[in-house]
Parts: structure tokens; sequence; C-alpha cells
């Protein structure tokens, strides 16, 4: 399989070009302890699954009577903790090379347009860095579901054929999977390489380095920590 020369290469956001996990469990935190008056995370409620699921979806689980209020707090809270979120090193060196090379580059991702609005900011990769952007707000399934991957792949008129999905998690390979592309799974995200192998991605690679030259972009800079 060649990577080098597909000239669509969708992302996922958190966990593959950002890295918000402090950021959002500091949310989580917060809105748990001002709202529920409770611990976070709550008992038997896998951190890691969090990233997987929208906030309307986590509050269906710990307070489906109130999910609606919650998930207000936790918008209105976001922005506060915007100071944790972090860019991976080398990724927006290797986002502008491919899009000098010519290469169209799009986020597809299960979180809402404000916050990734928040997150590129304060990454440093201007929105319109990208062909097109995906939000939850732009389909009724979220991943792994293909949905939002066709979808951001028919907005930037590209082909299947032509076209790969980066991404940190199980939901993100799924996904790709579904949709007909190859999918590139991430180490240095959220989820370890052994749940990552179980859903037999058709690319894995450990760093931001190792991503830049796996879809031919010179990143030497891109170590794997995040700025």
């Amino acid at each position: 399989m060649t990577l080098t020369t597909r000239h669509h290469i969708l992302f996922d956001l958190d966990g593959t070009l950002v890295d918000t996990r402090a950021a959002v469990v500091e949310c989580y935190t917060r809105v748990f302890r001002n709202k529920l008056d409770s611990a976070f995370p709550p008992k038997d409620f896998p951190v890691a699954d969090l990233f997987a699921m929208r906030p309307a979806e986590v509050f269906a689980v710990v307070a489906p009577d109130r999910v609606e209020e919650l998930h207000a707090a936790y918008r209105d809270t976001y922005p506060q903790c915007t100071a944790l979120v972090k860019v991976f090193a080398g990724i927006r060196d290797m986002i502008l090379e491919l899009v000098d090379a010519g290469r169209q580059v799009s986020v597809v991702t299960n979180k809402g347009l404000e916050r990734t609005l928040i997150d590129l900011g304060v990454a440093g990769i201007p929105p319109e860095t990208f062909t097109t952007i995906v939000t939850a707000e732009d389909t009724v399934e979220r991943k792994p579901h293909p949905a939002p991957i066709l979808l951001g792949l028919s907005r930037a008129n590209g082909k299947v054929e032509d076209a790969a999905y980066v991404g940190d998690g199980p939901q993100d390979i799924l996904a790709a999977r579904a949709a007909g592309m190859p999918a590139i799974a991430v180490t240095y995200g959220f989820y370890d390489r052994t749940i990552l192998e179980t859903h037999a991605p058709d690319v894995i690679v450990d760093s931001p380095a190792a991503l830049a030259a796996a879809l031919g972009v010179d990143a030497a800079s891109a170590k794997g920590a995040a700025e």
C-alpha cells in the first residue's frame, strides 16, 4: 500500500493532532464537582472511553435526567481549560508540508465545532489550513460509523481510493475501514499499541515523525512529545 501518494489525508483531532487529555479531564472534573458534587471519573467508567464519546453521551450515562444542563456546563467550562491543550511536536510542520505539496488535509472529529476551533487556535493551526472540517454537528452518526469520514471526503471532492484516515483510537480504525480507505493508527495519543493492534490498522506509527514519514513528508522536527 502506498500512502505517500494519497492526495486526501483526513485526520482525527484529539490524540492525533492535539493532546487534549488534560483539558478534557479538567473540564469534566470541574463539571462533576460543581454540578454533581462528585469526583471524576465515576466508578467503573474508564477514562479512555471518554475520548470516543461526546459529552452528552457521557452525561446520559451518569445523569440521564440532567444531560442538557450538564452539557451546557461543559461547553461553558471548556474554554477555561484550554491552557492545558498542547499540539503534538512536529504536527504543525507536517500539516503545512502536506499542504505545500499540494495535498488535501481535512479534520474529521466527533468533537463539536466550537471546541474544535478552540483547540486548533491553541495549537496554532488556522482552520483555513484544512480543506474541510467535519464535527459533531455535521452528522447524526459518529465514528466508528463511516458517515463523518465520507462526508469529509465528499466535501473535499475526493475519492476513497485516493484517501487515508489517521486516528488514535479503535473507533478511527473501524470508521476508516467501513469507509473503504486505509486506517493509519498512532500510538502517541489516548490508546496504546496493544489496543490498536487488536483492530488491525493498515499502518501503525509511534510518533509524529513516523507518521510524517508514512505520509511521505519531511518533518524531521517531529519528535512525539506535545508542545
